[in-house]
């Protein structure tokens, strides 16, 4: 009997408890539904609204700063002379030589980008004194050199001279009447001719000068002295009565005597 009420005991256990799992499992199940059925809720958008005014106040703070780096760095200015690197020739010219002759024509012979060939060019002329050349700037391009024979007062003068210019060239080259101020806004160098100014010549010229006379010092053998002191000699007189007392004492000095020799 006993066993069977222990057996009977433990089956009404085991109920209670899987019936209580159960009712824990639907229960859980149940809270799932609940929770996953609610949408999650997600960080709000900013609006338009929010947007557009952070916006604005960063287009305005930025606006004050536009003109800075124009205050910084400053537009080119063309205004800045150049010499340009190399060994020129006497007739190389600048900008000085374009604006003192401003209103004046010349021959142009040829134009290249080599300076060399213009120097060759000149090296063989006995007239190169009547040449100049000039460097042409031009942006994005790479730098020209012009050969001009001449200088002129008027175009017709120019032109007349061209018809009677006999210079030996070569048939390929056609020179032509130019005005100098089409050149002013190319040439932008120091000219030969400038440099050379720059450089000053010193001349020291040296004078003849009088020597100062020395004045003739006659020396005068020294004559040495000798001179000898002699001790003073101090007398000392003890006056005394019949008793052997001191009654006075008178003293006496020498006279120092000194001979030279």
């Amino acid at each position: 009997m006993m066993l069977e009420q222990q057996l009977a005991n433990t089956t009404i256990i085991r109920r209670v408890l899987l019936i209580g799992g159960g009712i824990c499992l639907v229960a859980a199940g149940i809270c799932g539904l609940f929770s996953t059925s609610k949408p999650l809720k997600h960080a709000a958008q900013p609006t338009q609204e929010d947007v557009q005014p952070q916006f604005q106040a960063e287009k305005l703070s930025a606006i004050p700063n536009l003109g800075v780096m124009v205050d910084e760095v400053r537009p080119l200015q063309q205004t800045t002379r150049v010499v340009a690197s190399g060994q020129h020739s006497a007739e190389f010219r600048g900008t000085h030589f374009i604006q003192t002759n401003i209103k004046n024509y010349a021959l142009e012979i040829f134009e290249t980008n080599k300076e060399e060939l213009i120097q060759d060019f000149l090296d063989k002329r006995s007239d190169r004194q009547k040449f100049i050349y000039l460097r042409l700037s031009i942006e994005h391009q790479p730098e020209r050199y012009i050969l001009l024979y001449g200088l002129y007062n008027s175009e017709d003068n120019a032109q007349e001279q061209l018809q009677q210019l006999n210079l030996g060239l070569p048939k390929s080259i056609h020179p032509k009447t130019v005005a100098l101020k089409n050149y002013a806004d190319l040439v932008n160098d120091m000219g030969a001719d400038e440099l050379s100014s720059n450089q000053q010549l010193y001349n020291v010229k040296l004078k003849p000068a009088a020597i100062p006379q020395t004045p003739v010092v006659s020396v005068v053998p020294a004559t040495s002295t000798v001179t000898t002191t002699t001790p003073a000699v101090q007398t000392t007189i003890t006056r005394k009565d019949h008793e052997g007392n001191v009654v006075s004492v008178t003293q006496s000095a020498g006279i120092e005597a000194s001979a030279p020799h």
